[in-house]
């Protein structure tokens, strides 16, 4: 009868520290983002509210949406007035930076985040 309560104490553990490890891991993939994010901070803000009103706000965007735009960008697909300013600067990113550059901008408040609509 001792085996049961040290199972589920092993699998509490396990399931503590893979926890441990995804935050963890979010926190680096984090600290990433908010460097690669110094060369956005220009057109976009540095926290993704942009300074110019032309230019979209990245706070608070769905980070799956982020992603799709910055591959496209990377790739050539996506067209527009700024589309050259944005591969220019998408070219050098890696998948794994763009998902960071997703999750750090995607978890950032947006302009109307205190606001209820």
């Amino acid at each position: 009868m001792k085996i049961i309560p040290l199972l589920a104490l092993v699998l509490s553990s396990s399931l503590y520290a893979s926890e441990e490890v995804s935050t963890t891991a979010q926190a680096q993939s984090l600290a990433r983002a908010k460097q690669l994010s110094q060369q956005c901070m220009g057109c976009h803000g540095e926290f993704g509210i942009a300074p110019i009103t032309s230019n979209p706000n990245l706070a608070g965007q769905n980070a799956e949406y982020l992603e799709y735009a910055l591959k496209a960008y990377r790739g050539g697909e996506r067209k527009g007035g700024m589309a050259f300013i944005m591969r220019a600067n998408a070219s050098a990113l890696s998948d794994q930076d763009i998902k960071d550059l997703a999750l750090f901008y995607s978890s950032q408040a947006g302009r109307n985040a205190g606001s209820q609509q």
